[in-house]
């Protein structure tokens, strides 16, 4: 394909290949945010196999633009001039034709025919690999505007797709991020190919500050989007944790006593916690694929930490390494069963407005406790969805107005209704993914007959492992602004 050419057609049917793929990934996308699920099997391998397909047509595009021969002139190349990308040789190119006229300059003579030719032929050159580069440009715009990559991302052998619809939709509601797509930029050439993995290495984590802003008509599907996240710099952080809260403000006549109004603070001095996971052994060869590396990377280890995180923002007990979470700390309040389900969490909704809290508040639940919502029914077995439409509201995952964070993390039976404006995630380091196969295992292979035959590293095997791990802390400035919801009867 290397004497191919960049022809109109060629990039119409490209373009309209890419079109149809992009718009394919945008509608299971749209459909899986929209109700609140992750994609199925059927969906994530459609969009494994569209990302193949656009890999295959980026890689045409490329090595046709090898060529970079001008239309109308097939087998018209630049001489091998030195550089390690178009840039680097059209500037060799074009050193090279000044150096010749500058000489002649210096000697106060005119250009010999032979050098003539010589600049004539290298500026000719200048020219051909301008319209390399700018067919190289068009090309990669081309598959950018199907992917829908911003200005400014970094760009390997496939784009990240327009929305990350490849994302459990979980991930990118709690900020998503590119930074699997960095680890391919690390691993790829000036041109983008992939190329062997490093030994060792590093990259971090960038996933913005604010994720998904939390709106009416869409489900909340990450805790993160409902706390305030804030940058820390040191590693220590200290705030003051209200405890008490007596208000007495009342009429006083002239010259009466004044009421006092208690509100007792605690200075609480923390640090960030590390959060952190290492991946079992992977074989070099299953790692050749950027987009099952970028796969894997997205979405299974940044999934891993964020349910960990979550797992100590709610049940952290404080001791040792752990948060103290929202289960634990002391001064939440408590609602005890009530009649059914929606009422008791009706109730727990009145604690929160009598301290004026409910405005900003959320309900944090299990899977399994929020199932059991949505299969509500009356006395005839009707499902709850005429009366109190606005007690549960299914598409949005809503309950009394307020939005419902499902996670795994959480226990059944228990909730936690929460001012989440009231609680403050320290932001130390959103994440670092490492790698290397440097690791030694001493019975990587149980079967040998000697202890010294049995141990190997990854290197030996030819074997990565990635560790992704953040730091964090959690601040909860007043415990009453946290109700904990009992959802089952005579517990």
């Amino acid at each position: 394909m290397r004497g191919a050419l960049m022809t109109p057609e060629f990039l119409r049917t490209t373009r309209a290949e890419l079109a149809s793929l992009a718009a394919a990934v945008d509608r299971i996308e749209t459909n899986a945010v929209a109700e609140g699920r992750d994609l199925t099997d059927e969906e994530a391998d459609f969009m494994s196999k569209a990302t193949t397909v656009a890999g295959d047509l980026l890689a045409s595009i490329q090595e046709r633009a090898k060529g970079f021969a001008p239309l109308g002139e097939k087998g018209a190349r630049p001489r091998e001039w030195p550089g390690a990308n178009l840039a680097e040789r059209r500037h060799s190119a074009w050193k090279h034709a000044r150096d010749v006229a500058e000489k002649a300059r210096g000697e106060g003579r005119d250009l010999t025919l032979e050098e003539q030719a010589d600049v004539r032929s290298a500026l000719v050159d200048v020219d051909k690999f301008d319209q390399a580069v700018k067919q190289a440009a068009e090309s990669d715009a081309t598959f950018q505007r199907a992917f829908g990559v911003a200005d400014g991302q970094p760009v390997g052998n496939v784009g990240p797709l327009a929305k990350a619809a490849h994302l459990n939709p979980r991930v990118k509601a709690s900020g998503g991020s590119l930074w699997g797509q960095q680890v391919v930029q690390r691993l790829a050439d000036n041109f983008g190919q992939f190329k062997a993995l490093v030994q060792a290495g590093s990259v971090p984590v960038s996933v913005p500050l604010d994720p998904d802003p939390v709106r009416m008509d869409i489900p909340v599907l990450s805790l993160r989007q409902l706390i305030t996240t804030v940058q820390n710099t040191t590693g220590q952080f200290a705030y003051m944790r209200q405890t008490v809260r007596d208000n007495n403000a009342a009429v006083v006549a002239a010259g009466g006593r004044k009421p006092t109004s208690v509100y007792t603070l605690e200075r609480i001095d923390d640090r960030v916690r590390v959060i952190a996971h290492l991946s079992e052994p992977i074989p070099r060869q299953n790692l050749d694929d950027a987009s099952m590396l970028r796969n894997f990377i997205d979405q299974e280890m940044r999934l891993g930490l964020d349910l960990a995180l979550e797992d100590e923002i709610m049940n952290g007990d404080g001791t040792g390494e752990r948060f103290l979470g929202l289960a634990n700390v002391p001064g939440a309040q408590e609602q005890e069963f009530t009649t059914d389900i929606l009422v008791t969490a009706r109730k727990a909704v009145t604690r929160l407005e009598r301290y004026g809290y409910a405005a900003t508040s959320g309900f944090l639940m299990s899977p399994e406790d929020w199932e059991a919502f949505e299969l509500t029914q009356d006395n005839e077995a009707r499902f709850y969805f005429g009366g109190p439409v606005a007690a549960v509201n299914a598409a949005s995952r809503r309950l009394w107005g307020l939005p419902v964070v499902v996670s795994e993390a959480a226990e059944p039976g228990t909730a936690f209704l929460a001012d989440f404006s009231q609680v403050r995630l320290q932001l130390r380091q959103e994440g670092m993914l490492d790698w290397s196969e440097n690791m030694y295992d001493a019975n990587a292979f149980p079967d040998a007959e000697t202890p010294e035959a049995r141990g190997a590293s990854d290197f030996e095997r030819n074997l990565i492992r990635f560790r992704f791990e953040g730091r964090f802390g959690l601040e909860i400035l007043r415990p009453s602004s946290i109700v904990h919801v009992d959802l089952v009867e005579g517990s």
